[in-house]
């Protein structure tokens, strides 16, 4: 046996390669807190060789660090000396995972910080750690330690001059995360060193609008009683506000009892509280939410010469022109009716929040969704079509929204009741103005990366799926008398200007002329099937481009010819193949393997319509001859005329 092989052989496990490389045990043996291997191999190392192991980033799991990063993670001190003895990177830079979280750009203190270990943080400290280092998304060591409560951490980290104020990413404070984690000690601790009470982040939350969303009422209490603002967010809701809008009833009665809640705070708290108990179905009491309403109706009147009255409020058709309640005798008509109080509980919502405000949305998209379950569907689909609205005007996705019309319509039509041609033109006609949004946005120089744009690129394909098959539904309630009168048209035209095309550059034709256009939901799967006649022609009498090509060089031809029907589709290949060279295809395009439509027709009646229909021009010949014999045109013709013949 060659010397070599025997020595391998005899390495009991220890393979070869290790024994070259010892980087991974220095990371193991931190890892493990077993300090005098760790010793051990880095006092053998040269000096070039320690500091490459001390750099290195092991991936192990979900967590990628250097050796002190995981040795503090894990609370090895004796290991972290160790380490720091050999010169190991302090403010080095790895990926933690923590309670299931894996948090990227971690320091070795953050980690220690994060993962509870006051010996390795205090060490760390006193070797001149930055003690507000920050991992990818801004979190301090201190708000890691003040998300689980540790005041021993907190208070060291405070102690020596840790930023109590310090926001990540999203603006959130320590004292936020503490708030709402419920950590009363370090709360009182935070608030003793300087935190302040009324700073807001991103969405305008206050560290009151944290202790209210969980229920916090001891530290509501604290902060209310050291003289926290009651701030609005950016939903425009109030820590009142919010425990309404919340159900929370009991922060809500604790609330309008405090001396500093002014009688018009009480009004819309107990308002805003029973319109939303009236469409939350997870605490729905019709009966509570009309207390509440009366409770506010009668803090309006409690001054009968100066009432409190209610902004007035323009009627609207989603609601059945329906008007607010304005005293006592006009709430008491609609005691006792459920749809009433429903009614009410909206118009409410939408007053006090505002027209163009998010939290509106699920309470009128639930309360439309009882309407259908009931067969109500117009009242459905002006709630759905308002909720839709409210996004829009929040500038919020409506994907969902566009989804859930796609499935509806289609359950209309297997039921047989069909779809109003004008909801349908409505919900198409969002569908453009979020594909315009999207486009905008994709333009934009604002975008974050590329994976903010492959995101927003998802959702404009997205789109152009839903609008594909609201056409096909809308193909199949035409009233075809009346044609003449829709909007479906100048709609489709506007849509086409945008040159909406999915990831593999197939247009809305291409699509519908196309066996194998997806359409994965239940419902939409069973209406809406491709190639689609109706729809094709739909598009191409508004103007769609039969000769445009997809990223292939496809034409809509090269693909509809593709299709090998069962037994019956036969017709539809031919009246797809027929619309298509009727309405001015170039048969003789070739896709990017130099293949015309007759190359790719998968039948024999492909073909048959094919070599019926082929009415070749003159142009179309000499294009092709241009290109079959090799002749220079590039710079020579035209440009337009350069494509033309490029694409034969």
């Amino acid at each position: 046996m060659p010397i070599l092989k025997k020595f391998i052989c005899t390495m009991d496990g220890q393979s070869w390669r290790e024994m070259l490389n010892p980087k991974p045990k220095v990371y193991e043996a931190a890892r493990d807190g077993a300090v005098i291997l760790l010793s051990n191999v880095l006092e053998k190392m040269s000096i070039s060789e320690r500091s490459s192991a001390l750099e290195t980033k092991t991936k192990d799991g979900d967590q990628v660090t250097t050796p002190i990063i995981i040795a503090a993670r894990n609370g090895n001190l004796e290991s972290v000396k160790m380490l720091l003895r050999y010169k190991a990177d302090i403010e080095s830079r790895g990926t933690v995972k923590v309670d299931d979280q894996v948090i990227e750009g971690c320091t070795p203190l953050w980690a220690a910080a994060a993962t509870g270990h006051l010996d390795v943080v205090k060490l760390l400290i006193a070797q001149n750690a930055d003690v507000d280092g920050r991992t990818l998304t801004n979190s301090t060591p201190l708000r890691a330690a003040a998300y689980d409560g540790r005041l021993d951490i907190v208070s060291c980290l405070v102690e020596n001059e840790a930023d109590v104020n310090a926001r990540n990413n999203f603006e959130n404070t320590p004292l936020m995360v503490a708030c709402y984690n419920g950590h009363m000690i370090v709360v009182n601790y935070l608030i003793k060193f300087g935190a302040d009470m009324d700073l807001q982040d991103k969405q305008g939350n206050t560290v009151l609008h944290y202790a209210v969303e969980r229920g916090h009422f001891e530290i509501a209490n604290k902060l209310l009683a050291l003289g926290a603002s009651q701030l609005p967010n950016v939903q425009r809701l109030t820590p009142l506000l919010l425990a309404s809008n919340d159900c929370k009833i009991e922060m809500v009665e604790y609330f309008i009892k405090r001396p500093e809640c002014t009688k018009e705070q009480r009004i819309e708290g107990l308002e805003l509280l029973g319109g939303t108990i009236a469409n939350e179905p997870d605490v729905y009491d019709v009966e509570k939410a009309f207390s509440y309403m009366k409770r506010g109706m009668e803090e309006r009147f409690t001054e009968p010469s100066h009432p409190s009255l209610k902004k007035q409020m323009e009627p609207l058709e989603v609601y059945q022109n329906r008007k607010e309640s304005q005293n006592l005798p006009e709430l008491a008509l609609i005691e006792g009716n459920d749809h009433a109080i429903h009614m009410e509980g909206l118009i409410i919502r939408e007053r006090i929040l505002g027209t163009d405000n998010t939290e509106l949305r699920f309470p009128i998209r639930y309360r439309g969704a009882v309407f259908a379950d009931s067969g109500n569907f117009d009242l459905c689909i002006g709630l759905w079509g308002h909720a839709m609205e409210i996004g829009q005007r929040c500038n919020q996705p409506i994907t969902d929204d566009l989804k859930i019309f796609a499935d509806f319509f289609c359950h209309m039509v297997q039921r047989h009741c069909l779809p109003k041609q004008r909801y349908i033109e409505e919900v198409f006609e969002r569908a453009i103005s979020e594909y315009e949004r999207l486009t905008e946005k994709v333009q934009s120089k604002k975008l974050k990366g590329e994976h903010e744009a492959k995101v927003l690129k998802d959702e404009q394909e997205y789109v152009v799926y839903r609008a594909l098959y609201l056409l096909t539904i809308f193909a199949k309630v035409q009233d075809s008398k009346n044609q003449e009168r829709s909007r479906v048209f100048d709609l489709i035209e506007k849509f086409l200007h945008l040159n909406p095309r999915t990831h593999e550059g197939n247009t809305m034709l291409h699509l519908a002329v196309w066996c194998n256009t997806p359409t994965e939901e239940h419902y939409v799967r069973d209406v809406c099937k491709f190639p689609c006649v109706e729809t094709m022609k739909l598009i191409i009498k508004a103007g769609g481009n039969v000769n445009a090509v997809n990223n292939k060089g496809n034409t809509p031809l090269h693909l509809a010819v593709a299709y090998k029907p069962a037994t019956g589709g036969l017709q539809v290949l031919r009246d797809v193949s027929e619309a298509l060279l009727d309405g001015g295809v170039h048969e003789d395009l070739v896709n990017s393997d130099g293949k015309t439509a007759m190359d790719v027709a998968e039948t024999d009646e492909a073909r048959r319509v094919l070599s019926a229909k082929s009415r070749l021009e003159l142009k179309c010949i000499a294009a092709r001859a241009v290109r079959k014999f090799g002749l220079s045109y590039f710079g020579v013709v035209p440009k337009t005329v350069e494509k033309f013949i490029s694409l034969h």
